[in-house]
């Protein structure tokens, strides 16, 4: 890889996201592969902040700890990049370069020492003075780091100009001041080249087609696109934006879009829509699931689709709500009251945002059951290269709902909860030119009548869960990449998958290495498909698991499920994300690049 990694830093509200924002958009304009990384407190003002923007010319799809540029908007970054600390963030690579705007400032013995023997350049960009100068307000500084930053790549200036036009088209008095800060940026670069060495590899064509797309926005158009026309949700960070973006799009789509006063509303709401026969869905987080689980057990029993997505953030309760984990797979796959079937997804990439939130439905009406998508802060949240998706490879597909008149008069009541083979009975909408049926919470009989006698109770209870036999049959097995008969075998899912193809196609890792570790990734966690992991756990020399939580939840399942104990176990639960270059480390058996994070470890029993 030759990627170059820049992290703007400072306090939010200092115009942070514009800067990663505009410089991603650039350079994919340019023809980079970008991946863009957000990290900021559960603060509306202050606290600290930052965007990481790691560029290639081959794919990135995830960040890296040690990073070659840093623009410091404030004087609280200029010591904390420069050597690793108990923050758990990115370090200035050697050769580095570290921008800020503070003139005079006075760095301390122990971080002047760093600088040396890190060759660190230092370069101060005094935006406040220039701002004075131009008669702008503070908030502009980004501008000028964007200008300064974009010179520094030797980027074509026409390109931010026109993409700042496009910011502001409908405020054009914020134009010309805009390009002036623009030109104030590039005056600051050092006339002195050999000065500014990061240089990024030539550009390719075949990069400006793709898009530039959250993980959140591509679930949010995976939702449209499946035919979901009623959304209610109640905001929680990081499902928020899947509401915002849904709403912006209501115009256009004729969806109804409602934010209903606390999460149990939005899931009944969505799933009332979805029991008279209109797709519909509804995202929360763990905290917000947590609440809907009621309504989730209700769907179980009346045997109605519906679609939850949980956007994981670390808890309990309200933890560290801006920040990322994988710790709510249990509650997906076990939460609420009584046996019942469901299936969980885990979303990896702004790629299978889109497509597995389509099949999400499909699965849902198929086999008349909830279907939980889990997601989480980082997917949510960072930018993703995309190539434009297939719109035609969806096909809609649901299920055994009865629509043509002449079956619907043929219909009786009983056929509503019929028992059948697969668990799965026919069903046709409320009002429809059929007999009525009643969808009972209470245990009923096939036409939904109250029972509490022994053999009608038992045989709809084996009759709801034989879908789980059925679906497990048609679900496909996980995706193997890397070695095919791997002697390293790693295990993971959902946001882990970026970071490990990284990882195996990372030079460090390539010949006899690659060779030998392969990564298996599941999307479908439950049911749960386990004949390839069984397999090449048998012949793999080390299993290592991949997870972001502090139990090994994914593991547990997996054990559970297979008897397969798996002694090696890399997990992070401090909120960030797994980064690329801490795994190659950490692979290679060379310890950890942030000396707090004992990213690999081994079972005591071992």
């Amino acid at each position: 890889m030759s990627r170059l990694a820049i992290k703007v830093v400072g306090a939010q509200g200092q115009g942070l996201y514009s800067i990663g924002e505009n410089v991603g958009k650039g350079l994919k304009r340019e023809g980079y592969c970008i991946f863009g990384y957000r990290e900021y407190m559960s603060l509306i003002k202050g606290g600290h902040t930052s965007y990481q923007i790691d560029v290639d010319t081959v794919p990135v799809r995830s960040s890296a700890v040690e990073v070659d540029v840093i623009l410091s908007m404030n004087y609280q970054g200029n010591s904390r990049y420069l050597r690793p600390t108990d923050h758990g963030e990115s370090i200035i690579k050697k050769g580095g370069y570290l921008v800020h705007d503070v003139p005079g400032y006075e760095f301390s013995d122990e971080d002047k020492k760093t600088i040396e023997e890190r060759n660190i350049t230092v370069i101060c960009l005094p935006t406040e003075e220039t701002l004075k100068e131009l008669g702008a307000p503070i908030i502009l500084q980004n501008t000028i780091f964007t200008g300064f930053l974009w010179a520094a790549l030797g980027m074509h200036k026409d390109v931010l100009q026109n993409m700042v036009k496009e910011r502001y088209a409908k405020k054009e008095k914020l134009i010309p001041i805009n390009m002036a800060c623009i030109e104030r940026g590039f005056d600051h670069v050092p006339a002195d080249t050999e000065l500014m060495k990061f240089t990024l590899p030539k550009p390719e064509e075949h990069w400006k087609k793709d898009m530039l797309i959250t993980g959140n926005e591509a679930l949010a158009l995976g939702a449209i696109h499946a035919g979901v026309r009623v959304y209610a949700g109640y905001p929680m960070t990081p499902s928020s934006s899947i509401l915002a973006y849904i709403a912006k799009k209501q115009n256009e789509t004729g969806m109804v879009v409602k934010q209903a006063e606390d999460e149990i509303t939005a899931a009944q709401m969505a799933t009332g829509a979805y029991f008279m026969g209109t797709r519909s869905m509804t995202a929360t987080s763990g905290g917000g699931f947590d609440l809907m689980t009621e309504t989730l057990s209700m769907i179980g029993m009346i045997e109605t689709p519906m679609v939850i997505a949980i956007a994981q953030r670390p808890g309990p309760a309200t933890g560290v709500p801006t920040w990322t984990t994988q710790g709510d797979l249990f509650i997906a796959i076990h939460s609420a009251h009584g046996d019942f079937p469901r299936c969980v997804l885990s979303i990896s990439d702004g790629e299978d945002a889109f497509t597995l939130t389509a099949e999400a439905h499909n699965i849902a009406e198929r086999y008349q059951i909830p279907v939980i998508i889990l997601t989480d802060k980082h997917i949510a949240e960072c930018l993703y290269s995309v190539k434009p998706y297939d719109q035609k490879k969806t096909v809609i597909d649901r299920g055994n709902l009865v629509t043509d008149e002449k079956e619907l008069s043929e219909l009786v009541a009983e056929d509503r909860y019929r028992i059948t083979e697969d668990g799965i009975s026919k069903r046709w909408h409320p009002g429809d030119p059929a007999p009525g049926f009643n969808a009972n919470t209470d245990e009923h009989t096939e036409e939904g009548t109250v029972t509490e006698d022994s053999v009608p109770v038992k045989n709809m209870m084996a009759k709801r869960m034989r879908k789980i036999d059925t679906m497990k049959k048609d679900l496909p097995e996980p995706e193997l990449i890397g070695a095919k008969n791997p002697e390293i075998l790693v295990i993971g899912w959902g946001s882990t998958k970026g970071v490990m193809q990284d990882v195996l196609e990372d030079e460090k890792m390539r010949g006899s290495e690659d060779e030998k570790i392969g990564y298996l990734h599941y999307s479908y966690m439950w049911p749960l498909k386990t004949e390839l992991f069984t397999k090449l756990a048998k012949k793999a020399k080390r299993v290592i698991l991949i997870e972001g939580n502090y139990t090994g939840q994914f593991g547990k399942l997996l054990t559970m499920e297979t008897g397969v104990q798996i002694e090696e176990k890399m997990l992070k639960y401090d909120g960030r994300p797994f980064f690329y270059d801490e795994v190659v480390t950490a692979l290679s058996g060379k310890g950890p690049l942030v000396p707090h994070q004992d990213i690999v470890t081994t079972s005591p029993t071992a």
